[in-house]
């Protein structure tokens, strides 16, 4: 068998309480606390279980982390931090090491703020070289596709968790985003690495408000990466990677994350956000309150337009909605970068992502790419609803050498709780990685069927987390 080249892990979501990778201690009376110091069963599985495929390799496979490693959004950076500590000690004990010492990490939308962090930081590491009197250049928003081209500043809270463990002091965490590509047969193979946020509406809000209050200023075609995020990246930063530093308000708004679907909560989200702004001063002074009222009534318009998230929609792998969104996104802003840092779209291109907590695998045919796009879906660590949710579910995508991909799905939940075997998917035929772990992988034999029963458990311990939650917001 090739050996693995590349592990990519998304949705992590250290330091969430309804994270299946972090202990939560219940209280008792609908109270409970999350434990980040230790690692729960399903956390040492998923690693004993790369730690079994890659045994015997000759050089260790690089990870990947694809964003919503840590969520920043909804618990503090110390608890989020502590809880990625342990994973850190099962995957980089110096003693069985499994990853090799450089790790590529492509922030998401819980852990955007830790790409503002790095930005800032190759920005000022620019600004240093720089000549005397030449005029300074913009900030740049987005990172270079190919992982070489890549500026070498490293994003301070991973490196610093990761450096100060025990023998991982040569560990190094190189940042890219939103996307990062691997490359094989001479250019002509490309697998993409994203978190995959910009597939959603919600994300990309002020770009949506832009054109509907200032319609003179939109760009005729596809927007680009760059302007994806430039236009995007305070409010991405704001709603979804600082609320955990916010205290109690951080609690409070995490609420009406947690339910993007109510349009009520919604509805006061924007009243509450705009008659703060204006009372801040941050709104036009020259608005009267009719004026008032018909911004708020367009913002809620936008919102409850554009809210409705993936994480809402528990009957499909992938929304129509989103189908829209990720055709878009690979046809448009994807597209152009490959045109722009790789001189074309190459012949054979796939795209792995997270973000939507639903494992899958598919083909598509997409405008502006010469044969069909493998997609690969990691899902996510989280269990999100109170009931369970058969397409939710978490894994890995496994690449070896020429970019040959599997998904290697380790948990799922299911209807009546029962363990769901991993399994291995491929979204091609004629696929040797493919043929190589599904022999590898007995779902009865350990360490895979000590797997499931963990994942199961903790799913069930979720679920019912989430029915206290929902019970606590209840009047």
């Amino acid at each position: 068998m090739a050996d693995i080249r590349y592990v990519v892990l998304s949705d992590l979501h250290f330091g969430a309480d309804n994270s299946v990778l972090t202990s939560v201690l219940s209280e008792g009376g609908g109270r409970f606390q999350v434990d980040p110091t230790a690692p729960t069963p399903l956390l040492e599985g998923m690693v004993a279980g790369l730690r079994e495929l890659t045994a015997g390799q000759s050089d260790r496979p690089t990870l990947i982390l694809a964003g919503d490693v840590l969520d920043l959004a909804l618990s503090p950076d110390e608890v989020a931090a502590t809880a990625f500590e342990g994973f850190v000690d099962l995957a980089f004990a110096p003693a069985d090491r499994l990853f090799a010492p450089v790790v590529y990490y492509l922030p998401g939308n819980h852990d955007h703020h830790l790409w503002e962090t790095a930005r800032e930081a190759q920005y000022v590491a620019a600004l240093k070289g720089w000549p005397p009197g030449k005029a300074l250049e913009a900030p740049w928003h987005t990172t270079r596709l190919l992982p070489e081209r890549q500026p070498p500043v490293t994003p301070g809270l991973l490196s610093a968790v990761i450096g100060h463990r025990t023998g991982c002091g040569d560990v190094s965490v190189h940042v890219a985003y939103p996307n990062l590509a691997l490359t094989a047969g001479g250019g002509r193979r490309c697998r993409v690495v994203s978190h995959g946020h910009f597939t959603e509406p919600i994300y990309t809000l002020m770009s949506h408000l832009r054109d509907l209050l200032f319609p003179d200023q939109r760009v005729p075609g596809a927007a680009s990466i760059a302007t994806l995020e430039e236009e995007n990246f305070a409010w991405i930063d704001f709603f979804w990677s600082t609320l955990g530093r916010s205290g109690q308000v951080g609690v409070d708004v995490g609420l009406v994350y947690a339910d993007l679907t109510s349009a009520a909560a919604l509805d006061a989200l924007v009243a509450n956000l705009l008659a703060g702004l204006m009372a801040h001063g941050k709104g036009p002074a020259w608005l009267r309150p009719v004026e008032t009222r018909v911004l708020c009534a367009i913002f809620k318009h936008e919102v409850n337009h554009l809210a409705k998230s993936e994480r809402g929609t528990p009957d499909v792998a992938l929304s129509a909605r989103s189908q829209v969104g990720l055709r878009a996104y690979l046809g448009g802003p994807l597209a152009g970068q490959m045109r722009s840092d790789l001189g074309e779209v190459p012949p054979d291109v796939g795209f792995i992502w997270g973000h939507t907590h639903k494992p899958y695998v598919d083909t598509w045919a997409v405008d502006g790419y010469p044969n069909p796009v493998q997609i690969l879906n990691t899902g996510g660590w989280v269990v999100d609803t109170a009931e369970a949710v058969d397409v939710q579910g978490g894994g890995a995508v496994l690449l070896d050498d020429d970019l040959n991909a599997v998904l290697v799905r380790f948990y799922n939940q299911t209807a009546d709780g029962k363990p769901a075997p991993v399994k291995v998917l491929s979204a091609v035929a004629g696929n040797p990685l493919f043929d190589a772990l599904a022999g590898a992988i007995d779902p009865a034999a350990e360490p895979w069927c000590s797997i499931s029963a963990a994942a199961a458990s903790l799913v069930s311990e979720r679920h019912q987390l989430q029915v206290q939650v929902t019970a606590a917001k209840s009047p």
